[in-house]
């Protein structure tokens, strides 16, 4: 197979937890790409974004939500340019190819930055409202809809919204891991925006960190249980009209009002078709059935082969080939999640993912 022959060390290190980022973002007929730390740092001159970014951080989740590296990723710098959308619009977020084990919510905030966004050095100190949030609905979780979406999801920028510069600020939470401590996965991105309109709405918000708790029913939570509904983080969206109730405290889960949006395949700079082969589990442990603080367990060892993954139809990205081989890796970890469930040493399972890098 041949694939990218130069590809820095530092790069291949940030793959270290992938799983995806948002590289460009659409409203109407305007496009914009995002700033992205496999490539940007190494172009000269380096490009102007709207987005922010987060070099050195890679495609993986931020290393503490409990820290400022929640807000926009780790290593965050503001963007510095601005797109400009009206209040009323839809906005579509376009993800790289997102693990099917990477089950969870999507969430989408706005926080007026009071002058210019690129000129925010701390974005931990802005006020953030929830615009829109969609978890689990009916037994699916919105995260297999954002992949047979072609890895997109779209929002609507409330129409009273008084207008000015915003900071966007987009994520998914992974849950695959959540039934331990710190384990829930957040990648987040902020967006400078220059809202238009003549709304008056200034709703109240929260902060971040401080919004998302480390006890939070949606964050320490065990997937694999069989759960019928789940309580998303964070506040209740913004309703155009009025407030619901911006609490940091997490509030039932309404239903979205996001409209979902594939990306056609003569727009989109990823779509592929890609075959695999990867070997099976060896170990075919139920799903854990509740959530423990007393042992730490290791799986029965897992037969996982990255260099299975061959047979490809089309070229790919290497980002993505890696992905492929990472969240198959998060399979093997799914399927020998013990009985009890708990955390759980995979510690032997987690070296497997440095041979993906080697693919």
């Amino acid at each position: 197979m041949q694939l990218f022959t130069s590809f820095s060390l530092l790069a291949v290190a940030s793959f270290a937890s992938a799983h995806g980022i948002v590289t460009d973002i659409s409203s109407g007929n305007d496009w914009w790409t995002l700033s992205n730390p496999f490539r940007d740092p190494y172009m000269n001159p380096v490009p102007d974004r709207v987005g922010w970014s987060f070099f050195g951080a890679g495609n993986g989740p931020v290393p503490d939500f409990t820290t400022k590296d929640i807000v926009c990723n780790q290593f965050a710098k503001p963007g510095k340019l601005s797109a400009t959308i009206a209040a009323g619009s839809d906005l579509t977020f376009y993800w790289t190819v997102w693990p099917e084990s990477h089950k969870g919510p999507v969430l989408t905030y706005l926080a007026n930055c009071n002058g210019d966004c690129s000129q925010v050095q701390d974005p931990s100190t802005l006020s953030y409202f929830k615009i829109d949030h969609a978890g689990l609905e009916d037994g699916v979780w919105v995260s297999d809809k954002i992949i047979a979406n072609n890895n997109s999801w779209t929002v609507k920028i409330p129409s009273d919204i008084a207008p000015g510069s915003y900071l966007v600020r987009h994520e998914l939470l992974a849950l695959h891991s959540a039934g331990q401590d710190l384990g829930a996965q957040f990648y987040p991105v902020c967006i400078n925006f220059k809202i238009t309109g003549s709304g008056n709405a200034k709703p109240a918000g929260v902060t971040f960190p401080g919004a998302y708790k480390r006890t939070d029913p949606g964050i320490l939570v065990n997937i694999y249980n069989g759960i019928k509904s789940y309580i998303i983080p964070g506040p209740a969206p913004y309703v155009e009209g009025g407030s619901p109730g911006n609490s940091a405290e997490p509030q039932p889960q309404p239903t979205s009002t996001a409209v979902s949006t594939a990306k056609t395949a003569s727009t989109s700079p990823l779509t592929t078709s890609v075959t695999i082969t990867s070997q099976a589990p060896s170990n075919t442990a139920n799903p854990p059935q509740s959530i423990t603080t007393t042992t730490t367990p290791k799986p029965e060892p897992t037969n996982i082969n990255p260099t299975s993954f061959k047979t490809v139809t089309t070229s790919l990205r290497r980002e993505q080939l890696i992905n492929l081989c990472l969240d198959d890796i998060n399979r093997q970890i799914a399927a020998a999640q013990p009985k009890n469930g708990g955390p759980v040493d995979f510690s032997d399972i987690e070296k497997k993912r440095e041979d993906c890098y080697k693919i």
